[in-house]
């Protein structure tokens, strides 16, 4: 029996093994599936906390609290800007192509996310004139959660509109909506305002839409003073909403309304007996500080003190320009603004009244001015060449202000004249009298000839339309004649 046992059990199979080989190609490929798994998700954290333009990024980044909300600068620790007008803005984005723009737009809406920190290059900042067209509130399914956004479109350069973005509590939204209002004048400029640049759009036929933000989120008013708002910073971005919040419909739809504004305030200038219809106030902002001045090592440095804006109706009795705005206007003159330039020492006179167009005037606006009779223009600020340099800095708003004193012609052509001021010896040695006036004359008033000298005092001043300081310093005071001759 025992004999028989063993040999059964020696004729038991024995376990089949596996090949060594196999067993370390399994955990080979393993490993590498794992060390896959794990660079894929180093690049795709990296690539999250790098892109919050991303609304998934950023939806991730928001939850993790990763990512601060946007905060309200001051304007000695802004980030380092370029302070760019249309001209500047449709110089530089105008010529980049759809895919330069998108990437553009991105880098700067992600700059913006991240609250500018460590922050590369320059921000671009908007400066200028513009007129808005249309407004409308904001809501959770925007960008911003509240407040307004408006369509404006450049003074100076028709092609450059702007969708400005006015973030504020809910509170602010009554006197928003009695404020921006299709008509109304906003002045962008570098001592005040630090409205940055986070989209550009190529909305066609040569125009750019840029959309910008404030980001000292400080008070707004009027140059009037009849009302007023206070922004603040969104809590929370709505990136699913994307840039920009209007359509090219809504931009179409806001130009007709400018256009309608426009003739219903032309027909009450041509029904009405007064000899000036009351104008649309200017937005400002209502608290200007220290001057900001882009840098290239740091952030906007402060320059000079404030200079609060000069309300409108208050004026120096002894600075006040005779007139009597009871007496109607003898005549009502129609100019354009031509590209026409006049040479005066190799420096070009540069058009300065430029309509904005509408749908209906085919890019060619008529804009209308009135001319007076000596002593009877609108009452206004009445200013020396001296005592236009603040306005350099500050503008003019919508208030009425005009130039007086000797001047003698450098330059003349057409409808145009270049004047510089007559100085005395003094003067001369004080170096006073640094500046340049240029005059667009209305049709039917004939234009000084070059080398002619004239003085205009209170009865017959020039109306200031805008005040701007060169690169050089030189400072161009940019008028227009609103009285005939006796």
């Amino acid at each position: 029996m025992k004999t028989v046992e063993l040999g059964r059990s020696g004729k038991r199979s024995r376990p089949r093994q596996l090949p060594e080989n196999e067993n370390l190609f399994g955990w080979t490929v393993f490993i590498l599936l794992l060390c896959g798994f794990a660079v894929a998700c180093w690049i795709g954290t990296f690539y999250v906390f790098t892109h919050p333009e991303e609304p998934f990024n950023y939806h991730i980044l928001e939850k993790l609290k990763k990512l601060d909300p946007p905060k309200r600068f001051a304007l000695t620790a802004a980030p380092t800007g370029e302070f760019m007008g249309p001209d500047k803005l449709l110089a530089k984005y105008g010529a980049m192509s759809s895919w330069q723009i998108d990437e553009e737009s991105k880098n700067l809406l992600r700059s913006f996310l991240r609250n500018y920190d460590h922050q590369v290059g320059k921000i671009p900042y908007v400066t200028g004139r513009f007129t808005v067209l249309d407004s409308f509130p904001l809501a959770r399914t925007n960008f911003c959660d509240s407040g307004a956004a408006v369509i404006a479109q450049s003074v100076d350069v028709p092609t450059i509109y702007l969708e400005h973005l006015f973030p504020a509590g809910a509170e602010q939204l009554p006197a928003m909506q009695r404020t921006l209002t299709t008509g109304l004048g906003i002045e962008l400029r570098r001592s005040y305002d630090l409205s940055a640049i986070i989209h550009i759009e190529n909305i066609g036929g040569g125009r750019l839409l840029f959309t910008c933000i404030p980001l000292l989120y400080g008070p707004y008013g009027t140059t009037q003073g009849t009302s007023g708002f206070q922004l603040d910073p969104p809590k929370s971005v709505n990136l699913k909403a994307g840039l920009p919040l209007v359509s090219l419909s809504q931009v179409r739809d806001a130009e007709l309304r400018l256009a309608q504004y426009r003739r219903a305030m032309a027909s009450q200038a041509t029904a009405s007996a007064h000899p000036a219809v009351k104008s649309q106030p200017s937005l400002v902002n209502a608290e200007p500080s220290l001057a900001a001045s882009p840098s290239a090592t740091g952030p906007a440095e402060s320059a000079r003190s404030p200079k609060p804006a000069v309300p409108v109706g208050k004026t120096n009795p002894r600075e006040i320009a005779a007139a009597s705005p009871s007496i109607a206007p003898k005549a009502l003159s129609v100019a354009t603004a031509t590209p026409t330039k006049v040479a005066e020492s190799s420096q070009p006179l540069q058009p300065f009244l430029t309509a904005s167009p509408t749908p209906a005037a085919s890019g060619r606006v008529v804009d209308l001015w009135q001319t007076y009779r000596p002593g009877q223009m609108p009452r206004g600020r009445l200013l020396d060449v001296d005592q236009t340099t603040e306005l350099a800095e500050r503008g003019i708003g919508n208030a009425t202000i005009y130039l007086r004193g000797d001047f003698m012609v450098t330059a003349a052509r057409e409808n145009r004249a270049v004047l510089r001021p007559r100085q005395s010896l003094a003067d001369h040695v004080l170096n006073r009298g640094n500046a340049r006036i240029i005059v667009e004359y209305p049709r039917g008033i004939p234009t000084p000839q070059e080398g002619d000298t004239f003085q205009r005092t209170t009865d017959r001043p020039f109306q200031i339309v805008d005040v701007r300081r060169g690169t050089d310093g030189q400072v161009n005071i940019y008028v227009r004649e609103v009285t005939t001759p006796e």
